[in-house]
């Protein structure tokens, strides 16, 4: 009887793990930006102007599975909502605080501003993955490039 028992939990253990590891697989597969992110480099689009991430800032970006966004930078929180159609991502609320921050920020911010869609309120990127990073794609070849956290 205590072996039948024993080999019941076993099987009760390897499903409710076999379902739980499929759903996350899931939720990577429908949403595959989700998570957070560190934002390495930006690139504008006319190609004047890269800039990598100073060692020592961060700008992260977190996005969340139900559609919604939240970030920092040193001196700024942003956030808003995001829908994702096939390798296009668009942000559909974007806001931010508006105290004075780093040139690199700056350039972050510069490059969503870049990506808005004319005569719209939203930003605009198609999106692609190079090994562990998430290339967000703008305007004329301008990209962001981040790193999953």
């Amino acid at each position: 009887m205590k072996k039948a028992l024993k080999n019941l939990f076993a099987c009760a253990i390897v499903v409710c793990a076999n379902v739980s590891c499929s759903d996350s697989e899931n939720d990577a597969e429908t949403n595959p930006v989700s998570g957070s992110w560190r934002v390495e480099e930006v690139k504008i689009s006319d190609g004047t102007l890269t800039q990598r991430a100073p060692n020592d800032e961060d700008i992260i970006i977190t996005f969340e599975e139900g559609g919604a966004f939240t970030g920092s930078t040193s001196a700024n929180t942003f956030g808003g909502r995001y829908e994702i159609e096939g390798t296009t991502l668009t942000m559909t609320e974007f806001t931010t605080t508006e105290v004075a921050d780093t040139p690199f920020a700056g350039v972050f911010f510069d490059a969503i501003s870049e990506a808005i869609v004319p005569n719209t309120t939203y930003a605009q990127f198609g999106f692609s993955f190079e090994s562990q990073d998430l290339i967000l794609i703008f305007g004329n070849s301008g990209e962001i490039v981040l790193e999953k956290q």
